[in-house]
């Protein structure tokens, strides 16, 4: 006993061993500091504009003490440079301000949204008069799909009115298109490049419509707008996302558990876009076409910024560009290419952890494993059309071993069997445990891929559905193109078996002749049959074997007859020839309806490809039209229901037409 738990713990230290270096080595690629914007933080820069050294001028949000402004000082390359005092920026100052709602029911049920309007309007109505001559304000609604309620305008009553029309759809709706609204915000005032912009996003359900994060937070850069971020806490809400936004572009983030609280928040961003927003004069030291690093300071809060002299730089992103450096990663791994191989590494990683705990658990046959080599043995010497370079593909004792577990389990289940003799009727070279375990690990595999790579749960879901379904298809077409080559060949190889019997051979000398003179697969299936019997099995039992591997219910007919004459006597070739003549009408007959039905199967294909192709050009050229089958839950109910429908009307179809002989 103790040399055999010797023997396995071994491999379990090597196994665990090698996960955890895969993992240290996952770590270094995709080991990575990142330096950008600081969203969230009290002091903020937001726009550095130097065109006129002498008279520049830099605006900042602070959310501190108010009092502390007055002595903010600006330093470049280490020397003050102010040369003016801050002031207020609503005061002289052009501002564009973005309201995004999210009009999803997470937000409605919970009084949320109605919070948030009611603040907005509130806020919006108590700006003084230079703040409301002053400012653009828009309004946006994120819900099945991306809106733009009111356009960027000055008129208070038209925003109010706007306001007033953000509501929920009629029926329940669980999507927010939370990133298209942040977009075709951020586009709205990348064309108000004279304003100052801001994007207040007022939201309790994570986009959930497949829009693109990524477009979204380039049209936020783009337009140099900070982002203000009021989030509903729920199971609808992933702030991951929303926050990293933030810290990309600069703005804060505030968050309740409660909706009626949600108005408070969205005050508390109207206090800090109109009364938290300075700009103060300064007169940098640095030579025009030269890099100004500039340090605000502000109380016990500091900001940095680095421009170029002689320009004007809007928005966090620009004034705080991401920069990537390693902190000793492996430099070709970082980035999208480390993020693929960090995935990799952490997959065959958690792979061995996983055999290194079935190890422990799992008892090892010990004969079997000494009776392998003589089972290899006798394997390699089967007939010699069969081919086993499949297990070629198990020969490392890793996947040996994953492949036993996966036989045993599959035994157990009773798809061993199944599998079996699937592979046989396809005349696949794999055994069934190794079919079982690469087709298990290709959806895996496949699935998490796609996951990590796309981020989308249903690409991964649609992925692994095709990596599932695939090889099942492709196994069973495979049988069915084999099967059918078979039938072709067996009326032409009984006669040719009823005339060697009538030149004088047996019948076990008729199946060997003629095995090899007929094609694949009838051939490579009669020299196994020939191989059985010498191997001590009745040739009816081998026979049958081959009507059951083909799924031939001709074939069987042809082997009962034989049987019965082996019994009863009679003229066997005779017998043959009358078995082949018969086959020859059945399969006249069968192409004769074959001819006649032709027009009822062409109908249901039609009817099947036509809404689908008619369906993906209306896609093509309307999709705000096709976009509502797709987007809302009554378009879903439909589409759904139509698909039920024309799977019903082809298998109602296709029963008609599908006529046994």
């Amino acid at each position: 006993m103790a040399t055999h738990h010797f023997h396995r713990s071994g491999p379990v230290r090597v196994f665990a061993g090698m996960a955890g270096l895969l993992l240290v080595l996952g770590l270094l690629a995709g080991w990575t500091a990142t330096a950008g914007a600081a969203g969230g933080d009290a002091l903020q820069i937001r726009q550095v504009n130097t065109t006129d050294p002498a008279n520049s001028n830099l605006t900042f949000l602070y959310t501190g003490d108010p009092a502390a402004v007055s002595s903010a000082t600006v330093t470049d390359n280490g020397g003050d440079v102010v040369s003016a005092k801050p002031q207020l920026l609503s005061d002289n100052a052009k501002v564009a301000v973005a309201l995004v709602f999210d009009t999803s029911t997470a937000m409605d049920g919970s009084g949320a949204l109605v919070s948030a309007k009611q603040a907005a309007r509130q806020w919006l109505q108590g700006r003084s008069a230079a703040e409301k001559a002053n400012q653009l304000v828009g309004v946006y609604t994120a819900g099945a799909q991306p809106d733009q309620v009111q356009s960027l305008t000055a008129d208070t009553a038209r925003i109010l009115a706007g306001i007033d029309r953000v509501g929920p759809p009629p029926g329940e709706n669980t999507k927010s298109a939370l990133w298209g609204a942040i977009q075709v915000a951020g586009n709205a005032l990348a064309d108000k490049s004279t304003y100052q912009a801001n994007i207040v996003v007022m939201t309790g359900t994570s986009d959930n419509t497949g829009g693109s994060r990524s477009t979204a937070n380039g049209a936020v850069a783009n337009s140099g707008a900070s982002l203000f971020a009021v989030e509903l806490e729920g199971k609808t809400m992933s702030s991951a996302s929303l926050d990293s936004m933030v810290r990309a572009n600069g703005g804060l983030v505030s968050s309740t558990g409660t909706g009626t609280d949600l108005g408070s928040l969205v005050t508390n961003v109207g206090t800090a876009i109109d009364k938290q927003q300075f700009s103060v004069g300064i007169a940098p030291t640095t030579s025009v076409g030269s890099v100004a690093n500039l340090h605000l300071t502000v109380a016990d809060q500091s900001a940095d910024a680095a421009v170029v002299v002689g320009s004007q730089v809007v928005g966090a992103s620009s004034l705080h560009p991401d920069v990537t450096t390693s902190s000793g990663g492996i430099s070709f791994l970082q980035g999208s290419f480390g993020m693929l191989v960090l995935a990799g590494v952490v997959l065959v990683a958690a792979v061995g952890l996983a055999y290194a705990v079935i190890m422990i658990f799992v008892k090892e046959d010990r004969l079997s494993s000494v009776l392998q080599p003589y089972d290899d043995a006798l394997v390699t010497t089967g007939f010699e059309d069969d081919d086993h370079t499949g297990s070629l593909l198990a020969r490392t004792a890793l996947v040996q071993r994953a492949v036993a577990l996966t036989e045993q389990v599959a035994a157990q289940r009773g798809v061993l069997a199944r599998t079996e003799a699937a592979l046989e009727r396809a005349d696949m070279p794999l055994r069934a445990g190794e079919a079982l375990f690469f087709y298990a690990a290709v959806v895996v595999v496949g699935t998490l891929l796609s996951l990590v790579l796309t981020g989308s749960v249903i690409v991964g879901l649609i992925v692994g559905l095709v990596a599932a379904l695939f090889p099942v298809a492709a196994v069973s077409f495979l049988a069915g193109r084999r099967r059918r080559a078979f039938m072709a060949l067996l009326p032409d190889t009984l006669s040719l078996l009823a005339g060697t019997l009538r030149a004088g051979y047996s019948l076990m000398q008729g199946v060997e002749a003629v095995s090899q003179e007929v094609a694949e697969p009838m051939g490579l299936e009669l020299r196994r049959v020939i191989t059985e019997a010498r191997l001590g099995r009745p040739l009816e039992e081998a026979l049958d074997g081959v009507a059951e591997r083909m799924a031939s219910p001709d074939f069987a007919w042809a082997v009962m007859a034989i049987r019965i004459q082996r019994e009863v006597g009679g003229n066997l070739s005779e017998l043959l020839l009358t078995v082949a003549e018969t086959m020859i009408q059945r399969e006249r007959l069968r192409r004769d309806v074959a001819a006649l039905t032709a027009e009822g199967r062409m109908s249901a294909y039609i009817l099947i490809a036509l809404p689908i192709g008619l369906g993906i050009v209306m896609f093509m050229m309307n999709r705000d039209y096709t976009s509502k089958l797709l987007n809302t839950t009554l378009g879903n109910v439909l589409l759904g229901g139509a698909v039920v429908s024309a799977g019903i009307g082809y298998l109602w179809m296709r029963k008609i037409i599908n006529i046994r002989i």
